[in-house]
């Protein structure tokens, strides 16, 4: 009783002092730093280890503190000097140690395809992310390219991003959505030029094949830096392309900056890396089917970009007032159009000004005519596939493959009686002969490989002729 009553008074006492904090005594002090000091010797070791590896990561990656919002452009110009004269190698694989997230935007171009056998030889192609954008307009060559490298190269994580809305193979619906023609006001509002800086507004056609898929793959994947093929010797903008640039406070790294075409290609052919077939044809720099042409000699590697410059080659008018111009300068010498490349189809009706109205005009059945010239860069281009249809077509019967060049020839007036109209080359026409008159079927479909273009034939010859 009497201990509890002692209980009660230190409680009671307590109480008193409720407004009062509490104070350890000295004696409970010095537990404590015992204690402390205790727990210290005993487990050092792992202090130590804990504490080496915190300095290891902070000296490992001190650039990571510098990426996203933080990323500012002093910090950007010290990256710059530090890998200054750095080879393309080890601009990798700094990128790999050091930015966060890493992805490769990658059309699969002669450069791309550089810094993607890079990656596989340094081996770091596993650990990052290859984007490429789907315009749903590229070459048939381009898709081809684009599986060989998948083969060649297992490890690539490949994300391909389409126009918003949109899947593989609907180029077609793009089209019906937005307009054939919606490429070529890109040229009338920007006067030729097209700049995809994403700080500025591009014009339409490239913002939402291009531009706005990007936009989307780097908001998705949110790296904190992605590589990129460019050039200085590409020319125009890039003239004085940096190896780091601040990109809305990401990275955007270009290893090869200071590589030159020759270089490019030395590599390609040293190590036996796949590229597109277009490249052999003339093509230095593919982009989509439409708006890309064969460079000429003495032109920038970028020149048959039509979106980098104000000539719109294939066009209807700008094509035939280069014929006429050509028919002018021949009648002056008396000479004949000769210089044009012969587009062989052995298959092929071929039609004239002076055989077009029997051939064509009072046709007995389907046919599929081209309008073509020789001299146009898409035309050469499409020219074996347009035989290969020929030969197909005149296999099934399905209807009679016909051309007609526009370079020797003219459209006649008869012909543009009976609704045909050309507006670009090449040109395809399925004619189909009713009781008073013709029904005119023009092809609108970007992609043009042998299967779709048959197919399309067959599709329309199941619709009833009105």
């Amino acid at each position: 009783m009497e201990t509890m009553k002692r209980r009660e008074a230190s409680h009671g006492s307590a109480g008193c002092g409720a407004d009062t904090e509490k104070v350890p005594g000295p004696e409970l002090k010095q537990l404590e730093l015992g204690s402390v000091g205790s727990f210290v010797r005993n487990h050092r070791k792992k202090i130590f280890l804990i504490f080496l590896c915190l300095c290891t990561l902070l000296a490992v990656q001190p650039s990571s503190r510098w990426f996203g919002a933080e990323l500012r452009e002093d910090r950007t110009s010290k990256l710059q000097a530090e890998l200054k004269g750095k080879t393309a190698e080890q601009i990798l694989q700094w990128a790999a140690e050091t930015v966060p997230g890493l992805v490769q935007f990658s059309s699969f171009g002669p450069s791309g395809m550089v810094i993607l056998d890079l990656l596989d030889r340094l081996g770091l192609l596993e650990e990052t992310r290859i984007v490429t954008i789907d315009t749903l307009h590229l070459f048939p060559e381009s898709y081809e390219h684009l599986q060989n490298v998948t083969r060649r190269y297992p490890k690539m994580k490949l994300q391909t991003f389409y126009p918003k809305d949109f899947m593989e193979g609907e180029g077609h619906r793009f089209d019906e959505m937005h307009g054939m023609t919606l490429w070529k006001d890109d040229f009338q509002k920007t006067s030729g030029k097209l700049s995809l800086k994403f700080s500025e507004m591009p014009a339409e056609y490239s913002y939402l094949t291009k531009v706005e898929p990007t936009l989307r793959a780097l908001q998705q994947l949110a790296p904190g830096g992605w590589i990129t093929g460019r050039r200085r010797s590409q020319g125009e903008l890039r003239s004085h392309l940096p190896v780091v640039e601040n990109d809305a406070g990401r990275l955007k790294i270009n290893p090869l900056a200071y590589w030159t075409w020759e270089d490019v290609w030395q590599y390609l052919h040293t190590h036996e890396v796949p590229y597109n077939v277009l490249h052999d044809r003339g093509y230095s720099s593919v982009g989509d089917v439409m708006n890309t042409r064969p460079t000429k000699p003495g032109e920038g590697e970028r020149a048959g970009r039509f979106e980098l410059s104000q000539e719109t080659e294939c066009g209807m008018h700008t094509h035939l007032a280069r014929i006429a111009k050509k028919r002018a300068e021949s009648a002056s010498k008396r000479a004949e159009l000769d210089d044009a490349p012969h587009l062989p189809c052995d298959t092929c009706v071929e039609v004239n000004k002076q055989n077009f109205e029997e051939v064509v005009l009072k046709t007995k059945q389907d046919m599929l005519l081209e309008f073509y010239s020789p001299m146009c860069g898409h035309c050469t281009h499409f020219a074996p596939t347009y035989a290969t249809i020929a030969h197909e077509l005149s296999i099934s019967g399905d209807a009679l493959p016909a051309r007609m060049d526009l370079y020797h020839n003219q459209v006649p007036q008869s012909a543009k009686d009976a609704g045909f109209e050309i507006h670009a080359f090449p040109t395809l026409i399925l004619v189909r002969p009713m009781q008073k008159k013709l029904k005119l079927v023009t092809y609108h479909r970007w992609r043009r490989d042998v299967k779709t273009v048959l197919d399309w034939v067959k599709e329309e010859l199941t619709k009833p002729l009105t």
